[in-house]
């Protein structure tokens, strides 16, 4: 398996991330785009895990160690991201669990474009 799949569905996970960033800075809520982007960053990690598998990258080769980086970003980034819903009565915290769930998608993504160039 290429690295291709994974750098599409991630950098698509991203741009609808960022849009929603936007929308999010404008009060505006749009739950079926953010459906999407709860799928799309699921599949790319997924997506990441079935490359870790099937790739031939020695375990204690750069790539690999860049790609579990990557997965632990992504997986940082879902757990955040579904824990800020659930503190919306404190705004304070649903913010900070937000802030972290763009930075730990950031850290996940910019970690994919890395490893895709490594590769």
């Amino acid at each position: 398996m290429t690295v291709i799949p994974v750098v599409l569905i991630v950098t698509a996970a991203a741009a609808l991330g960022a849009w929603l960033l936007l929308l999010w800075f404008k009060r505006v809520r749009r739950p079926v785009l953010i459906g999407f982007h709860v799928l799309l960053g699921v599949g790319s990690t997924e997506t990441l895990v079935v490359f870790l598998h099937t790739s031939d990258l020695g375990r204690d080769s750069v790539p690999w160690s860049i790609a579990i980086g990557g997965l632990g970003c992504l997986a940082a980034s879902i757990l955040t991201g579904f824990s800020a819903p659930l503190f919306r009565n404190y705004r304070t915290v649903a913010n900070s669990f937000l802030a972290a769930h763009v930075a730990t998608g950031v850290a996940g993504f910019v970690a994919v474009l890395v490893l895709a160039s490594r590769l």
